[in-house]
């Protein structure tokens, strides 16, 4: 299918100039640019979720079909290709779309939101957890991270409370923990 061109009868054309865009017939795929650093996490055949911009809260499966050989040195990372096996109605030819690839599945892990871990980037991860009225900070080692969650490895207990992060907090603050309150009927 034709979805795009930028030549008309009588025009001279080039080596090199692109004339037309082709829609390919066939199973639909998206591509994407995986950073070159989680290299090491895709596999052909892993699932995915996937969801066009325009559409956010929708997302349809696919599957992680072909990863290119080499990297782009221009940008540090890796094409993948992934196949659609049923495509929603609404997606289209050059849609922006967000891909979340399922590198691994690990049943009862701890996690702690993104937003209370401080110096990840640092390669340094820590948090506020809740003792004796006070906030402590305790240094954590954090596993796998998405959809704005980080599984935290060693450094949490389960039933550990964690402190929310605020700009004021310091390491020993004292805290008031509230109990959440049941919905009235």
């Amino acid at each position: 299918v034709l979805i795009w061109r930028d030549v008309e009868v009588g025009n001279g054309v080039q080596p090199g100039r692109e004339l037309m865009r082709l829609s390919p017939a066939g199973e639909l795929q998206i591509t994407v640019q995986i950073d070159e650093k989680n290299l090491g996490l895709i596999a052909v055949e892993q699932q995915a979720l996937a969801s066009a911009d325009a559409f956010a809260t929708e997302r349809f499966p696919a599957i992680v079909s072909f990863i290119n050989p080499g990297v782009d040195l221009q940008r540090a990372s890796v094409e993948v290709k992934l196949n659609v096996p049923s495509p929603p109605a609404y997606l289209r030819q050059d849609m922006t779309v967000s891909v979340d690839i399922e590198v691994a599945r690990r049943p009862k892990a701890l996690v702690a939101p993104l937003t209370d871990i401080h110096d990840l980037s640092l390669g340094r991860p820590w948090l506020f957890k809740a003792e004796d009225g006070h906030a402590r900070r305790h240094p954590i080692t954090v596993g796998l991270v998405s959809a704005g969650k980080a599984e935290v490895l060693t450094g949490l207990a389960e039933g550990d409370v964690i402190v929310p992060s605020t700009l004021q907090m310091r390491d020993g603050a004292r805290i008031r923990l509230h109990a959440p309150q049941a919905p009235r009927p």
